[in-house]
């Protein structure tokens, strides 16, 4: 199933990513404040960074410590579902559970503040990297990872907006003592 090692690989992606970083913690003054900007020290050299992190990449669906005043955006990754793949039946025209193969949901929930989406599109902005992190040509090891779906959040924590992308990896395993 690799569950936890897909996890590991997700986060140590986006982690390694100083694009996806700085769009996460620099939030702009203004419409010309521009994230990228080579003057802003890169968020894996600041003093700070391990807090940084823990703020801005969290293991898990945690929104209780996001507060109006929050100056950073947030990306929270974990599992969703897990359901059985389904399997043709020629014979009897139909589709049932094939239990050795089964596909699963790795959801990334996008929250940024209202107001700093407002100056550039944060969150979408947000989205089409974490696409290209997930994407990239150079990366192998998420081999058959699909986009699923991507859906508003509606319950965001107050002056908060977010956006729920969906993932899926399918798995087989092998019958209790089958050999091949």
């Amino acid at each position: 199933m690799k569950i936890v090692n897909n996890l590991a690989k997700f986060y140590k992606s986006l982690k390694d990513d100083e694009k996806l970083l700085r769009l996460l913690y620099y939030m702009p003054k203004d419409h010309l404040d521009d994230p990228l900007d080579e003057s802003k020290l890169d968020i894996s050299k600041l003093p700070e960074k391990d807090l940084i992190m823990n703020n801005i990449l969290v293991i898990g669906d945690k929104t209780s410590d996001l507060k109006m005043d929050a100056n950073f955006s947030r990306i929270c990754l974990y599992t969703g579902s897990r359901t059985p793949q389904k399997h043709y039946l020629k014979n009897t025209n139909q589709f049932t559970d094939n239990p050795y193969s089964s596909t699963q949901q790795y959801i990334f929930d996008i929250y940024t503040p209202h107001a700093i989406n407002n100056v550039d599109f944060r969150l979408d902005w947000l989205g089409e990297v974490l696409n290209e992190v997930l994407f990239h040509e150079d990366i192998e090891e998420f081999g058959d990872l699909r986009f699923h779906s991507g859906i508003p959040i509606l319950n965001t924590p107050e002056g908060f907006v977010g956006y729920r992308w969906i993932y899926i990896i399918p798995s087989g395993q092998g019958a209790r003592g089958f050999k091949s």
